[in-house]
């Protein structure tokens, strides 16, 4: 069923090759260590591991930013969503709310981030993470210290220089599949954004892969030659913001274990 947990390495793999590997996969507390045409089997995870979250409790001051984070790993690979006293976010931080398609056969740490740049009530915010069937949540009570709000729909058009809300840190997934790598960014003017991979040459000039106007890119037939870091660029007026994700192509298991 986990097919995504049985990491091969290809025959002839370097050691500089096998040492970057392992390092980005003790981001997912997977001991993997390479060897030429070996095959190490990773336990499927049975929960939601979460790596960061929001503090319990945190005072909004009028004119800060306040930045609730969480960061989670499972299999399959995990959605985050944000909730303020139970109710969906959306409007202007609609971006922070991640809703993919994720492959069951799929594993991957995810970071999600909620900006609140408006001093609002005394509110408490929740960070929902789903994996399958599986779902665990963290909550942080944000205290508004003077009890002012500003929900003008200027204050929601201030400049704003980019900012990465949501992407896979390290995204592992069956040789075959098609998976799709987030990146949601906030700014304003709208960031345009261009995802270069690990030779550092813009996606678009392979036809298997195409970047949707919410930032995701999308990968058709993935291969062992995608194998590394895929990096997002946003870029607007006012600066830019990078991430990058390390995407690992996993050999299907010719066992029934």
């Amino acid at each position: 069923m986990y097919l995504a947990f049985l990491v091969a390495a290809a025959a002839l793999v370097c050691g500089a090759a096998s040492s970057n590997v392992n390092r980005h996969m003790k981001l997912l507390d997977v001991d993997n260590r390479i060897q030429s045409n070996s095959i190490s089997r990773v336990p499927p995870r049975r929960s939601i591991t979460f790596t960061k979250r929001p503090p319990a409790k945190l005072v909004h001051r009028p004119g800060s930013t306040v930045e609730l984070t969480c960061e989670a790993i499972a299999a399959p690979a995990p959605s985050v969503h944000w909730f303020r006293n139970d109710v969906p976010v959306y409007e202007y931080d609609k971006e922070s709310n991640e809703i993919l398609d994720s492959n069951p056969t799929s594993l991957a740490r995810v970071s999600s981030t909620l900006l609140l740049s408006r001093a609002e009530e005394t509110a408490k915010y929740t960070c929902l993470v789903v994996s399958g069937s599986k779902t665990a949540r963290r909550s942080s009570v944000v205290f508004n210290i003077d009890g002012g709000t500003d929900l003008s729909e200027r204050s929601k058009l201030a400049p704003l220089s980019p900012r990465v809300l949501v992407w896979y840190k390290v995204f592992v997934d069956v040789m075959g599949s098609n998976v799709a790598l987030p990146c949601r960014v906030r700014g304003h003017p709208r960031p345009h954004i261009i995802w270069r991979d690990h030779y550092g040459n813009d996606v678009k000039s392979d036809p298997r892969m195409k970047v949707l106007r919410s930032g995701e890119l999308v990968i058709s037939n993935l291969s062992w030659t995608d194998m590394g870091e895929f990096s997002c660029t946003a870029t607007n007026m006012f600066g830019s913001a990078e991430i990058t994700t390390f995407l690992y192509p996993a050999k299907p298991s010719d066992t029934s274990d």
